[in-house]
């Protein structure tokens, strides 16, 4: 989960002020609980049908989201294309071998398609080990980075918060804490399944110690002037090109594990193999070659990461979880004649109810308030530079008032 969230925090800091670092908190915990009732989804169904516990599902979410409240679908991983490009070309900028964004973009592609053909998460647990080792030295490093850069620039005010600023942060931090909706397609893999709370607790106590200490150091030190990715914030020395590696090799890990839900989705829809095959080579790299499509189109993330992160993530991450957890707990003890919510307050306690309403009502906040505040954002001409299929630099330019033609 940590990677390209933990690089647009300190910019949600800006936008919502101290507030922000409340609303890190309150996220951090109610995604977590979203993540364990979305473990506890698969548990049941699992008790309830024993070809999900003998066979498990290559895309468990849509099994969960079918039993629950009907079919949904995933997001992508657009975002880690292009902050990878984006940072290997500082670093070849560093030795003078400059590369336009647009050009890094399809060379990462190329580079990421071999690894997005492996099978599932437990045929690439070393991948997800090798992303959080960068992900913690990194969040060292930018820290360490930015503490040093503070005694030698002039001290920036941080920004008036509004609330379509502050709206526009929650976007931001939604994406930053909306993983969960992989999480199934983990637990499927674990020797232990019903033990997945375990694995979600020891997860979310490790970001909330990423994401604190750069959060509140990007905010303090670079305020108003603070990028949507603090790298660029960072003086050009060592440290910053080490942290660039590091979060590189994040992306690049981290892609594929992202990735693998969908891949294994539209290999359910399409009947491919579950053994490695041409089928899945050809299916996994049409859909990278689709992102990088979309990477060459919108190669400024900033007002796009915010209207997924309100949008998208929250509905996944928070609002489905809720409604498929409490679904599925009443298909499996509902009384005869008895109504939905009679089950509900026979069968929960009154903690967890508390808890599940509100997730649900952060998550629609998210998902209708936020949506608004970005998707003004989203459609500002301002926002944009021009794709890359018709300038080839255009990444490395700042979006200024241009229209998307």
């Amino acid at each position: 989960m940590a990677g390209t969230g933990l690089l647009a925090l300190p910019k949600a800091m800006d936008q919502a002020g101290w507030y922000g670092l409340i609303s890190t908190f309150v996220l951090c915990m109610l995604s977590g609980y979203s993540g364990i009732r979305l473990g506890d989804c698969w548990t049941m169904l699992r008790e309830m049908n024993p070809v999900y516990s003998e066979e498990g599902s290559r895309s468990p979410f849509q099994v969960i989201a079918t039993e629950g409240a009907g079919r949904i679908g995933n997001q992508t991983g657009v975002v880690f294309l292009l902050l990878a490009a984006q940072n290997l070309q500082s670093l070849f900028d560093a030795i003078h071998a400059h590369l336009p964004v647009c050009i890094w973009i399809i060379i990462v592609a190329a580079l990421l398609l071999g690894p997005c053909w492996l099978g599932t998460p437990k045929d690439s647990w070393p991948i997800a080990i090798g992303a959080m080792v960068c992900t913690a030295i990194a969040c060292v490093f930018i820290t360490i980075s930015t503490l040093i850069h503070y005694r030698t620039i002039q001290r920036y005010e941080p920004s008036t918060v509004t609330f379509k600023s502050f709206s526009f942060s929650m976007g931001t931090m939604f994406f930053a804490w909306g993983g969960s909706a992989m999480f199934p397609t983990i637990q499927v893999d674990m020797r232990q399944p019903h033990r997945f709370h375990v694995a979600v607790l020891i997860a979310y106590s490790i970001l909330i110690v990423f994401y604190l200490p750069v959060s509140i150091v990007g905010y303090v030190v670079y305020g108003s002037q603070v990028q949507d990715n603090i790298l660029k914030n960072l003086p050009k020395n060592f440290l910053r090109y080490t942290v660039e590696i590091l979060i590189t090799g994040h992306l690049a890990t981290a892609f594929t594990i992202v990735l693998n839900p969908i891949f294994q989705g539209f290999e359910e829809l399409t009947h491919v193999p579950k053994h490695f095959c041409w089928q899945r080579a050809v299916l996994r790299s049409g859909i990278v070659l689709f992102l990088a499509f979309m990477a060459e189109t919108i190669p400024h993330f900033g007002a796009i990461l915010a209207f997924i992160g309100s949008s998208t993530v929250s509905i996944l991450g928070f609002i489905l979880p809720v409604v498929c957890f409490v679904m599925i707990k009443v298909h499996s003890t509902q009384l005869v004649h008895e109504k939905l919510f009679e089950t509900i307050f026979r069968v929960l306690p009154k903690w967890d109810i508390t808890l599940l309403a509100i997730a649900l009502l952060v998550g629609l906040y998210g998902a209708l308030a936020s949506s608004y505040s970005s998707f003004s954002d989203l459609i500002n001409p301002t926002s944009y530079v021009k794709p890359c299929w018709l300038n080839s630099s255009s990444a490395d330019e700042k979006p200024s008032n241009l229209s998307l033609f």
